[in-house]
């Protein structure tokens, strides 16, 4: 590692935000309007209103806004003890480099929801959270309920482990563990949540809309979840990989605003619309980064071509181009000779006609070309069965054959190799 030049990548316009925090940053965006008010009326507790979790047998003083928080990997999803969460470590560094999360109101062109044909709304998902909620709790809180409702798992062949995972604080994550385990005990909970003894209030009762909306959360919310683990792996991370991590949230919440085949109800889709300009906003446009604008560049599966697909500006794209470029010029051209000396004795017959142009063409191809960088983005497009390939692994397997790519390769492996996170031990 001490070959890698990072010490040139200097100032603040270089520093890599960790993707491990801005990734939980989107999720909890993604998930913070299904969130209960965190302050109830005296009045609305007493009607028994399903927001609020303050049962006699259940109230712990947690509401969803406080539990639904970013990922935290020192601890375990399935711990469903009492004692408080630890304060993150680096709370104080999110808080200084990275900016609030965004809300539905900071969001313009918002889908209309329509409580009489949509599937769910805003406010129906936040009452099927607190619902789930509830039955973790209930399961937890009285050990003869729990004892029922295993047997109810074990007699209607649910998958193990039969309990639900109780949906801590400070990880966000544990509200995706508590929707799996949700899915994975249903036919026990529809069974068990009716029982007059050991099964819940009616009004925390769970329907098909509710198991509905939590394979729709799931489906949006495991790919968070797979790239926590993955960057979570001290070194896994490096911006090479960040590059396509990102392409695939925008991807999946791209493809989930789009609506295409109603698959979402406007209210899954207003909310990945706010996870969505929470990643542009990082990520894309004017505040991206340097180095991240030059890694896209050097990947062999992106190049310049990801930014005409993404829609960017032809400017965006100059600057794109022009910061590679002058990285490249500044560290890594090689330092050329004069020309080789030419044959006096040679004498070149004279062209004309078409000939003559074909060749002018050809002498201004080459000369072109003769520059390490135009010949890389020239050249083709590299990808695995349609996906993007592993650029550092590429680049390593170049420098092994002894291809230098005029002096790419270093710089590649320099940009590509950044971290793209970090861990407090």
């Amino acid at each position: 590692m001490k070959k890698f030049k990072w010490a040139r990548f200097k100032g603040e316009m270089q520093w890599i935000r960790c993707y491990a925090h801005i990734l939980n940053l989107i999720a909890q965006s993604i998930l913070q309007p299904f969130g209960t008010v965190k302050k109830r009326s005296a009045a609305r507790e007493s009607k028994g209103d399903v927001n609020s979790l303050d049962s006699s047998d259940e109230s712990e003083g947690e509401d969803a806004e406080e539990q639904i928080c970013r990922y935290d990997n020192n601890n375990s999803a399935y711990n469903s003890g009492d004692e408080k969460d630890p304060e993150d470590a680096d709370e104080a560094v999110q808080r200084e480099f990275l900016e609030p999360e965004l809300t539905l109101e900071d969001i313009h062109d918002l889908c209309e929801e329509d409580e009489d044909e949509d599937l769910y709304t805003t406010a129906i998902c936040k009452q099927t959270l607190a619902k789930f909620r509830a039955v973790a709790r209930k399961l937890r809180k009285s050990p003869n309920s729990k004892s029922e409702f295993v047997e109810l798992c074990k007699e209607m062949r649910c998958e193990k482990p039969h309990s639900i995972v109780q949906d801590v604080r400070t990880r966000w994550n544990s509200t995706l563990d508590q929707l799996v385990s949700i899915i994975r005990c249903e036919k026990a909970i529809m069974a068990w949540q009716k029982d007059k003894k050991y099964g819940l209030d009616r009004k925390f009762h769970i329907n098909g809309v509710d198991i509905q909306l939590a394979n729709d959360l799931v489906s949006i919310l495991q790919v968070f979840y797979e790239q926590t683990l993955q960057v979570s792996i001290p070194g896994s991370a490096r911006l090479t990989h960040i590059i396509v991590f990102i392409d695939e949230i925008t991807d999946l919440l791209s493809n989930a605003i789009k609506g295409e085949d109603n698959k979402y109800p406007p209210a899954l889709r207003n909310a990945c619309r706010v996870g969505l300009q929470l990643t542009n906003k990082y990520y894309t446009l004017t505040d991206c980064l340097p180095l991240f604008r030059i890694a896209m560049v050097l990947h062999p599966s992106f190049k310049d071509e990801y930014f005409k697909i993404a829609g960017w500006e032809s400017e965006w794209i100059t600057e794109a181009l022009r910061l590679t470029r002058e990285m490249f010029d500044t560290y890594y051209k090689p330092v050329t000779n004069g020309p080789p000396p030419t044959d006096p004795r040679k004498v070149t017959k004279p062209k004309t006609g078409n000939i003559a142009q074909l060749g002018a063409a050809m002498a201004a191809r080459g000369q072109s070309t003769n520059d390490p960088l135009e010949l890389w983005l020239g050249s083709g497009l590299l990808l695995d069965d349609g996906s993007p390939i592993d650029a550092l692994k590429w680049w390593i397997q170049q420098k092994r054959a002894g291809n230098t790519h005029g002096g790419l390769l270093q710089m590649a492996l320099d940009v590509l190799s950044c971290p793209g996170q970090f861990l407090h031990g």
